[in-house]
């Protein structure tokens, strides 16, 4: 059965020339031919007094960005469902992909659970597990985990259709919070180990992005690999070498390689393409 309504924000101004864009959930609802309403606050009286009416058996909402009051979570008959980007109780919260790459998580996944008042605290339906790739970044993990949520959602609903649905606490004793990713957050302490720079660098890619300094300019790391430093004399940020392969810079332990790197307001490039363009004298340190 299809969605009785589509509810999404209202179309909002994007770019330098802040045009007004369609929202990309309105312009998909209406391809398929589905009813879509983007009330400005959706716990207005009308607003809810439209989802009354259609009397609901279930909703589903993903990446909404509003806190939903008790009497609109109250309104399906079956309550409210999310796809949540961790394995509840851990990483409750708006950054989950982030704190698990950051926290060095071999494994991540989707939890779909009833919404409860309050964050991410609701009884679970369904989890879907995958491992975190060794290299992958928190925009890839993004692009994996937007996939399996879809489907874990479609099959959360035909349990729920089917009588067979059975909602399991969760452990509360077990919470981890994963708190919203400001960019303050990418600044790049280079006196850590290189691993755990490796981790700082995927789990912030693409935003808010690894920042660092080179001088007076501002630089994104965007990828790069822990290498072992046999020689362990250089100062952290130090450039020990530069070249093709990568830029080698000095970390608390070992050396970590930078592969990829993107001037402020510049292009992505390989270090290749920056060495290339940016010559380093030899005392260079990032900081």
């Amino acid at each position: 059965m299809a969605p009785a309504l589509v509810v999404t924000k209202p179309d909002a101004p994007r770019g330098r020339g802040r045009k007004i864009y369609p929202s990309e959930v309105r312009l998909g609802a209406e391809e398929l031919g589905l009813a879509v309403a983007q009330p400005a606050d959706v716990h207005a009286p009308e607003s809810l007094e439209r989802l009354h009416e259609l009397q609901p058996d279930v909703g589903v909402v993903v990446s909404y960005g509003v806190i939903l009051r008790p009497e609109l979570i109250a309104l399906p008959r079956h309550g409210m469902l999310n796809a949540h980007a961790s394995l509840l109780p851990l990483y409750r919260g708006a950054a989950p992909i982030q704190r698990a790459i950051l926290t060095g998580e071999r494994e991540t996944g989707v939890t779909i659970m009833r919404i409860v008042p309050e964050l991410d605290a609701g009884d679970v339906l369904l989890v879907e597990r995958t491992p975190i790739g060794p290299r992958e970044n928190a925009g890839e993990l993004r692009e994996r985990l937007a996939e399996l949520s879809g489907r874990a959602l479609v099959k959360a609903l035909q349990i729920l259709a089917a009588g067979k649905a059975k909602f399991v606490p969760q452990d509360h004793k077990l919470a981890t919070l994963a708190p919203k990713v400001e960019k303050h957050h990418g600044v790049i302490p280079w006196r850590l180990p290189a691993l755990e720079i490796d981790r700082l660098v995927r789990a912030m890619t693409p935003k808010p992005g690894a920042q660092t300094r080179l001088g007076a300019r501002r630089f994104i790391v965007m990828a790069g690999e822990v290498e072992p430093d046999n020689y362990g004399m250089g100062m952290p940020g130090a450039i020990q070498s530069a070249g093709e392969e990568g830029i080698r810079v000095c970390t608390g332990k070992d050396l970590f390689r930078i592969t990829r790197i993107k001037p402020e307001n510049g292009r992505n490039m390989t270090a290749g393409e920056f060495v290339r363009g940016h010559p380093l004298p030899p005392d260079a340190r990032f900081g």
